[in-house]
């Protein structure tokens, strides 16, 4: 039997329509990944071959093929059924292996360079948006399998064509290799690897001299890390499908991604190492990711987004560069670009934030806030919630600088009341109406099908925040077109001044709501509250008007409780909001009810 190096000189002239006229400089140029020292050691090993009789005149003889006929690859599955995880924002509206790079989707480039090796048996294993990947079937021959259940990880997917396996290939749908990784014959199981400074979201390999694995691990901060293709041989899947068959419905199974599973019986299970270079094939676990190939990003974002910023811009599809995702925002996805020596930032909706944000407010309040000069960075906008806005250069840290600022505090004050003063005596303010107590209803009784009651579990929190917003509704306050979600986040301060951005849960609103988060830091008896207001009015605030907006801080906060309860049945993180708002509320109930029950009188 040949061994492993001979087998890559006769696979790699293979892939090559099995002649070369320079066998050793042919070979050693063709690989993707370390096999062989140098030219001359591909020389010795062809003279070798020749000897045997598996090299001829150039050419891979008869009894070469006869020889490597074991070790023919028969099929290869392609694991398509996840894609939620980065696909939720609809930014990414398709799954991941639909993504479009010049042209041709991730998914049907692998099955086009699988056929092109001659593996002609293909599985998909789908899941997340299957209807969408059905046109494979007839488009390219493959067959496609469900995953029932995609709370399970991917080895549930490989489970499900448990009995496909044999000398396979084992793909990712949302790979890309530059070039074609693929062969008929693999000599024995392997999985890429790709060496990464930042290996902290990754699994790693430690491996013996032979480049065997003998460990899959995460938590390192670099190294070989299980990246892209695998090949399964034999005799591998012959014992993974047994242990799969006995384990599979384990909890602690179930969980674990195919790799992990394959680490739990390393010892039975012979896999190698096969190291690439991170030029040379890509894996898309996050947004950011997909920056590693030019254009895929802005290829994808629904199709359009290279149009809508020449059509505002008036520039032309070239003049689109610097492209980078932004890590910031709890509900979009944020991109910044440059044109013609501007910045600007894109956004493009989450599908999540259709459920609590009225896209048609969001545009009647930002255009109020661009005529009211309380938001300059203002570009473009419309009704699907696409956005272009100036990216602010040189921006104050608000973390410094908001609650702690009093001026700046101030100045918010005057910002707001300049555009509730835009937003006053809307004839069709009944389009745009807000109520934070029916939204915050609307929003916990969503979450509750995932959570329990949450009526029940919030019962005296629901019953004394409903008291005391009808309270607030006693006091006369006239209403207006209200930001709804004031804070620091959305305040920029530079050189040029301070503008409040982000109008995406406007609506018409009690104008006391916009200071929730303004004036949320402050004890109720801090003079810095009676500033506060006093720039809102241009005068004092009355002992009602303060009341009032102390009351609506906790009305604010408990709309938020809400939100972020939402967030997290669809499996959405709100980071530590939660808390902060429900105390806000508490805080708010014990001081403003029992002020509005002297005033008013308490209700039944």
């Amino acid at each position: 039997m040949i061994n492993y190096k001979e087998f890559e000189v006769i696979r790699t002239m293979l892939k090559n329509n099995g002649a070369m006229k320079d066998i050793a400089a042919e070979v050693y140029a063709d690989k993707q990944y370390y096999v062989f020292k140098s030219p001359e050691e591909v020389a010795d090993l062809a003279a070798g071959l020749e000897r045997k009789g598996y090299i001829a005149d150039g050419k891979v003889t008869r009894s070469a093929m006869e020889e490597i006929a074991s070790l023919k690859v028969d099929n290869a599955v392609i694991l398509a059924a996840g894609g939620s995880d980065i696909s939720a924002k609809s930014v990414y509206s398709m799954p991941k292996g639909l993504y479009v790079k010049n042209g041709e989707t991730l998914i049907e480039r692998q099955i086009r360079q699988l056929q092109e090796a001659g593996i002609r048996d293909i599985t998909v294993v789908v899941g997340y948006k299957q209807e969408m990947y059905f046109f494979l079937q007839d488009k390219w021959n493959v067959d496609l399998v469900i995953n029932p259940d995609l709370k399970k990880n991917n080895i549930y997917s490989l489970y499900m064509v448990a009995d496909r396996l044999g000398s396979t290939y084992v793909c990712n749908c949302d790979n890309y290799f530059e070039k074609n990784p693929f062969s008929q014959y693999e000599y024995n199981s392997f999985h890429a690897t790709v060496y990464k400074q930042n290996a902290h979201n990754e699994l790693l390999v430690k491996k013996n001299d032979s480049g065997r694995i003998t460990k899959i691990y995460s938590g390192a901060q670099s190294g070989e890390c299980i990246y892209g293709h695998a090949y399964l041989d034999r005799n591998l899947t012959r014992r993974l499908t047994a242990f799969l068959r006995k384990e599979i419905d384990d909890f602690r199974v179930n969980a674990l991604f195919w790799e992990e599973f394959i680490n739990r019986h390393v010892d039975d299970l012979d896999m190698y190492a096969r190291n690439y270079p991170d030029d040379f094939l890509y894996e898309f676990d996050s947004i950011q990711e997909i920056q590693n190939i030019d254009g895929l990003f802005l290829e994808n974002v629904s199709g359009r987004i290279n149009q809508k910023i020449c059509a505002v811009l008036n520039c032309r599809e070239d003049e689109i560069h610097n492209i980078e995702i932004l890590q910031k925002g709890l509900t979009n996805v944020l991109f910044t670009f440059v044109v013609r020596g501007e910045k600007y930032i894109f956004r493009y909706p989450g599908e999540s934030s259709s459920f609590f944000i009225y896209r048609k407010n969001e545009c009647r309040a930002q255009l109020l806030a661009a005529k009211a000069g309380v938001d300059r960075t203002y570009v473009y906008i419309d009704e699907s919630g696409v956005k272009i806005s100036k990216f602010m250069e040189n921006c104050v840290n608000m973390n410094d600088v908001y609650y702690h600022d009093i001026e700046l505090m101030k100045e918010v004050a005057r910002q707001i009341r300049k555009f509730h003063n835009e937003g006053l005596d809307m004839p069709d303010w009944q389009e745009f109406d807000y109520n934070p107590i029916e939204q915050c209803e609307r929003l916990m009784q969503e979450a509750s099908k995932m959570k329990s009651n949450l009526f029940q579990v919030f019962a005296k929190e629901w019953d004394a925040m409903r008291r005391l917003y009808a309270y607030t509704q006693k006091d006369g306050i006239p209403k207006t077109m209200c930001h709804n979600d004031i804070n620091q986040d959305n305040c920029l301060l530079n050189d040029s001044g301070l503008n409040i951005i982000d109008w995406e849960f406007a609506g018409y609103n009690d104008p006391a709501y916009d200071f929730g988060r303004v004036i949320a830091a402050y004890e109720f008896d801090d003079p810095t509250i009676d500033q506060i207001l006093e720039a809102y009015f241009g005068r004092p605030a009355t002992e009602l008007e303060r009341l009032h907006w102390i009351a609506f801080m906790g009305i604010h906060c408990w709309y938020y409780v809400g939100w972020a309860v939402y967030k997290e049945s669809i499996n959405e993180s709100s980071r530590d909001w939660m808390l902060f708002f429900y105390q806000q509320s508490k805080r708010v109930i014990r001081y403003a009810l029992p002020r509005y029950e002297e005033i008013y009188g308490k209700m039944e």
